[in-house]
C-alpha cells in the first residue's frame, strides 16, 4: 500500500482552507458579537445603579431618574443593534481590506511553504541513476 503524500496533503489543505473560512466567516463575528453585546451588557448595569443611586440621592426628582433609565436602555439597544451580527457584514471598505487578506493569505503561505518543503525533500529522496 502506497501514500500519496501530495494528494493527502491537497485533501488536508482543502479541509483546513474551509475550516479557516468558516472561522473568519462565522465563529470570529459571532464572539465579536457575544463579547460587545457582553460589555453592552455590563455598561446598561452600570448605568442602571447609576440611576438607582440617583434615586436615592434626589427621590423628588422623579423625571430625571425615570429620564436615566430610558436613556440607559436606548443605550442598551442601540449598542446590542450596532453589535448584530448582521451589522457586522455592513462595515466599510477598510475593514474588507483587511479580512480578506486575513482569511486568503495564512492558508496560500501553509500551502506555499509546505509545497516548497516537499519539493526539497523529493530533492534529498531522488532516486540513484545507475
Amino acid at each position: 500500500m502506497t501514500f500519496g503524500i501530495g494528494r493527502g496533503f491537497n485533501r488536508l489543505f482543502l479541509v483546513l482552507t474551509v475550516g479557516w473560512a468558516i472561522y473568519c466567516a462565522v465563529v470570529y463575528p459571532l464572539q465579536h458579537q457575544w463579547e460587545g453585546q457582553n460589555e453592552a451588557l455590563v455598561k446598561y448595569w452600570n448605568d442602571n445603579k447609576n440611576c438607582d443611586q440617583l434615586i436615592k440621592e434626589a427621590p423628588e426628582e422623579w423625571s430625571l431618574t425615570q429620564d436615566c433609565y430610558e436613556q440607559s436602555t436606548t443605550d442598551l439597544q442601540s449598542r446590542l443593534k450596532f453589535f448584530s451580527f448582521r451589522n457586522f457584514w455592513m462595515l466599510d471598505a477598510a475593514f474588507w481590506k483587511l479580512l480578506i487578506p486575513a482569511m486568503l493569505l495564512p492558508p496560500f503561505i501553509v500551502y506555499a511553504t509546505a509545497a516548497i518543503g516537499q519539493w526539497v525533500w523529493k530533492g534529498f529522496n531522488a532516486p540513484s541513476k545507475g
